[in-house]
């Protein structure tokens, strides 16, 4: 049930208009890569912070694995087994990671919960969030005041998170930092590398809510030491709702408590009546249950396009897709929310007001225009992917009111 992916090539001649940058590079292949993606044929999609579009590999993914399932039953189920261990060996590739390291989640939140759930925590420790997180990178750390830890939330300076206020909030009785890779209304890019290294000095973990960028950027925990990233196929990854993985430094296996357990979890599980047996060593541990089949193997074909693509490619196709976007809104008169003075701190968000015209009303006029983007508070958030074109961004701009 493996997907094959054509291996796209996104070279291509640099183009004439000098307005898009002396980076900018056509996708030689583009309408081939696009063509995988049905929603192209209806709307001019900008909304992959929100939701991604699927390709038609992952839904043949899916489809596959469940016309097998209606017409096998538990015959196929040994074939299933061996497909989960190819898509726990995918996740591992995609963040370059060791495959005992991956477990698999439903959601963001799943994920984090594992780990704000399963660290020994005592009361007077703290941790540090942003100000500006989504509520899934939130909750499953406020929910710990009950047990007495402190939560600290580091400012956002013109949406910019700052190390140095990070660092200013730590105590000895700081015990993690909770972190985006991406914020997901104004698409600052937090500098990973530089916190990592601040947790590690202050004897601190860092726990990725990696949603807003995995996909749309490069990460490889071989080169960004963090311990904890939570992953959701469903945005940037392309990949269906309710599939996702958490990545735990090997070495924290054994720090991070199981906080469920299942027959899955434990290393004898096809012993049904062996009630001792001990819990897995690598992150099969923190899976207590069955999986999401379809979904996993949804994901699978999600995360292969992205490598068969190639990982570099895709953040620079989408920081010049960016790029255009920027030039254009401000050549309209919009006020640019997100960071775009440094290069290092861009994602595959823009966020922006226009200057006469409500946001929620021009959320609508767009959807109307067939662009979907989305609302979030007073802004307007685009989110192009690397399949996306210059055509649809022009439709974007053209039905910006003059």
């Amino acid at each position: 049930m493996a997907c094959s992916v054509t291996d796209y090539q996104l070279q291509g001649p640099v183009l004439p208009n000098a307005s898009r940058g002396a980076s900018w590079r056509f996708p030689a292949n583009l309408t081939q890569v696009r063509d995988q993606f049905p929603i192209t044929r209806r709307y001019a999609y900008l909304n992959h912070a929100s939701v991604g579009g699927l390709s038609e590999p992952v839904v043949g993914a899916m489809t596959r694995y469940l016309t097998e399932r209606g017409q096998s039953g538990s015959e196929a189920l040994t074939c299933w087994d061996a497909d989960i261990e190819r898509v726990r060996q995918a996740c591992a590739r995609f963040v370059s990671a060791h495959r005992d390291e991956i477990v698999f989640t439903g959601s963001i939140s799943h994920g984090l919960n594992i780990v704000a759930c399963g660290l020994d925590w005592r009361d007077g420790d703290n941790l540090i969030c942003a100000e500006t997180e989504f509520t899934a990178n939130i909750y499953p750390w406020v929910n710990l005041q009950r047990r007495g830890v402190e939560v600290r939330f580091a400012p956002a300076r013109e949406n910019r998170i700052l190390v140095e206020d990070v660092a200013s909030l730590m105590d000895h009785r700081t015990r993690l930092v909770a972190i985006s890779f991406v914020e997901f209304q104004s698409g600052f890019r937090n500098d990973l590398d530089a916190l990592a290294a601040l947790c590690h000095e202050q004897d601190a973990y860092l726990c990725v809510d990696g949603i807003q960028g995995l996909g749309a950027l490069q990460f490889s925990v071989a080169q960004t030491p963090v311990d904890f990233v939570a992953a959701h196929a469903a945005k940037w990854m392309l990949g269906p709702i309710g599939a996702g993985f958490l990545y735990v430094r090997r070495s924290l296996l054994q720090v991070l408590d199981p906080v469920m357990a299942g027959w899955r979890s434990v290393v004898d599980r096809d012993d049904y009546f062996k009630y001792d047996s001990p819990l897995c060593e690598c992150g099969e541990r923190y899976e207590p249950g069955s999986p999401n089949f379809a979904g996993l193997l949804g994901m699978e074909a999600a995360i292969e396009l992205l490598l068969s693509v190639g990982m570099d490619e895709i953040q620079s196709r989408i920081l010049s897709l960016t790029d255009y976007l920027i030039a254009g809104l401000q050549a309209g008169g919009c006020a640019i929310d997100t960071p775009i003075e440094h290069r290092r701190e861009r994602s595959g968000i823009v966020s922006f007001r226009h200057p006469a015209v409500d946001s929620a009303e021009l959320c609508e006029r767009l959807h109307a225009a067939g662009v979907i983007v989305s609302l979030r508070g007073n802004l307007i958030r685009v989110s192009p992917h690397f399949y996306n074109t210059e055509d649809e961004l022009d439709r974007l701009l053209k039905a910006l009111p003059k």
